[in-house]
């Protein structure tokens, strides 16, 4: 990967010294060649600037807008943090199989940023449910909608839901009969919780 890149400091002296015998101890010949490492030296800082700085995890501001574009991830915030974390998300669609799985892995993307937990439960005959039990923080929920239905088979109608009125992050959405999940495949029995219930429906 590029951010493992790891740019080298041409060695001048040890370049003059390598020279074979009959143009050692010349010293316009070593300027000249100083001279020309120089350069090179130039070239290969600025090589090396142009892949980190687009290179995914380094990238920001119009170096991260054109991995977006190439991604076809636009921008929907001024946050370049939560924009890489939307590429991420992108990236993970555009190589799914369309599977629960894959809208898993699409959800963990992200509601990691603050461990937000959740479940995913299969209603067949097609639809997804994901029911996030911590408070709304990682993800803008219009973005995490979109995202989440695009990472699902077509014809499969994804249902986002989730709670307003949590007070702290240490406060869950608690379904009767259900299982709180970090992340992973949960699935919830039906029945009440605390709170006000906000719900996204997609087809």
């Amino acid at each position: 990967m590029a951010g493992e890149l790891v740019a080298k400091n041409t060695d001048h002296e040890g370049a003059v010294r390598r020279f074979i015998e009959q143009f050692k101890s010349k010293p316009d010949l070593e300027t000249l060649a100083r001279i020309y490492l120089r350069q090179i030296q130039d070239l290969e800082d600025a090589t090396f600037e142009v892949i980190l700085e687009r290179d995914l995890d380094n990238a920001v501001g119009v170096q991260l807008e054109t991995i977006g574009k190439i991604v076809g991830q636009v921008r929907t915030t001024p946050d370049d943090d939560r924009y890489r974390t939307a590429i991420r998300a992108r990236i993970a669609i555009n190589l799914s199989d369309a599977t629960a799985e894959d809208v898993i892995k699409v959800a963990k993307l992200l509601l990691d940023e603050f461990g937000e937990s959740f479940t995913l439960r299969d209603e067949p005959p097609a639809q997804f449910r994901v029911t996030v039990h911590d408070p709304l923080q990682s993800a803008d929920a219009d973005l995490l909608h979109q995202l989440l239905d695009e990472a699902d088979a077509g014809g499969v109608r994804l249902m986002l839901v989730w709670n307003e009125t949590l007070a702290t992050a240490s406060d869950k959405l608690i379904l009767g009969g259900g299982s709180v999940v970090g992340g992973g495949l949960g699935y919830s029995g039906g029945g009440g919780g605390t709170g006000k219930l906000s719900s996204s429906i997609g087809g």
